[in-house]
């Protein structure tokens, strides 16, 4: 009886641990991302084992990659992102399709791969504009215009991308702090301060970092509040007031020793230098500098890296998609080849008729020419 009782605990416990997906686990990871990503990594790790869940599996895949995305390492997210989509070829929801559209959007952006991005974008938004109103539609629907500025910022075109950051910023007011919105909010703000920066238009920046600030302040996403004091710096510096951004920058240094995102830390040490250098601080200036070539250098082989790995994923993309069409043409090839040789067939068969009852008549016709004489 009592080995009957321990095989039947035994059997209900790997039910039970057979899933460790928590919803409200997933929530702290997913708040964590910008804060403290390899706590997020951590959390995520642990769910995902034994998980069988397509719905959650899809979940904690994207929260990988972001969390790699967070650190800029972008290798390892796109590891991330090739298991998402092996798993959405079974995908038959139409949310669960622009997620995973979304999640890859954002890993071709932020490699640079503009024209590959504007595509799944395009497709997302096919997808997302048919679904039922509600907050799941309004926010990719932010996020997709969003993305489209990330492009077109990256592209020098400052003004298109204002207006699609503002767009996207206005969809996500809207559906509040749904899913990971105040977060991504700071982000947006952050760009569009530097969509006016490039503008030259400096009191318009410096309001939106220090919205996009307060705002990752309220989300406790440290790393975000880092960059937006780092692009407040950097207006600063423009403007003169070398003090006032050498303070913002070691307030940026302090929130993002958790994080380790190579670009941050770039753009904080470049920073130092350029004031230091302003206010002919040599000594100050020679440590920072060097400091920001070594990261640089750091974030441009890890670019450099999940570059070629990307290409290789593209080229298998490619390569996929030329064996399919070789194959949808050598099909219809065929039809053609089957369509023709009937109707060739058919032809000759009537020719073979016609030519019988010509000789049918000829035959005819000789015989009444022999018969006419003789009358």
């Amino acid at each position: 009886m009592t080995r009957l009782l321990t095989i039947f605990i035994a059997i209900a416990l790997s039910g039970i641990l057979k899933s460790q997906y928590s919803e409200a686990t997933y929530q702290k990871a997913l708040s964590e991302i910008y804060q403290n990503p390899d706590n997020s990594q951590k959390m995520a790790q642990q769910m995902l084992k034994d998980e069988k869940n397509p719905d959650h599996l899809i979940k904690l895949y994207k929260l990988m990659s972001h969390s790699y995305i967070s650190k800029r390492e972008f290798d390892k997210s796109l590891d991330w992102i090739l298991k998402m989509k092996e798993l959405s070829k079974n995908v038959t929801n139409p949310e669960q399709k622009v997620k995973i559209l979304n999640a890859t959007a954002i890993q071709y952006q932020q490699m640079g791969l503009n024209s590959k991005t504007l595509e799944i974008l395009d497709e997302s938004h096919q997808i997302c504009s048919q679904l039922p109103d509600g907050k799941f539609k309004l926010y990719y629907l932010g996020l997709n215009s969003a993305l489209r500025g990330l492009v077109y910022k990256s592209q020098d075109n400052n003004e298109l991308a204002l207006e699609k950051l503002l767009t996207g910023l206005d969809y996500l007011k809207k559906v509040g702090s749904y899913d990971n919105a105040v977060a991504n909010s700071s982000v947006f703000l952050y760009n569009i301060g530097y969509c006016y920066f490039y503008l030259k238009r400096y009191q318009e920046a410096e309001r939106y970092f220090l919205e996009s600030a307060e705002v990752a302040k309220s989300a406790g996403a440290e790393s975000l509040e880092a960059f937006a004091y780092k692009g407040l710096s950097e207006n600063y510096t423009v403007l003169g007031k070398h003090q006032d951004a050498i303070a913002l920058l070691k307030k940026s240094v302090n929130l993002s020793r958790k994080v380790g995102d190579l670009v941050l830390s770039e753009g904080i040490y470049k920073g130092f230098a350029d004031n230091y250098l302003a206010l002919q601080d040599w000594n100050n200036y020679e440590v920072y500098n060097k400091l920001y070539t070594e990261t640089k250098f750091a974030r441009e082989q890890s670019e450099l890296a999940s570059l070629n790995k990307s290409i290789d994923v593209l080229n298998a993309e490619n390569n996929q998609k030329i064996g399919e069409q070789n194959r949808s043409l050598a099909l219809i090839l065929i039809v053609i080849i089957a369509v023709c040789s009937i109707i060739f067939i058919v032809f000759l068969i009537q020719f073979l008729k016609q030519k019988k009852r010509n000789y049918v008549l000829t035959e005819k016709l000789n015989h009444i020419n022999k018969i006419t004489p003789g009358a």
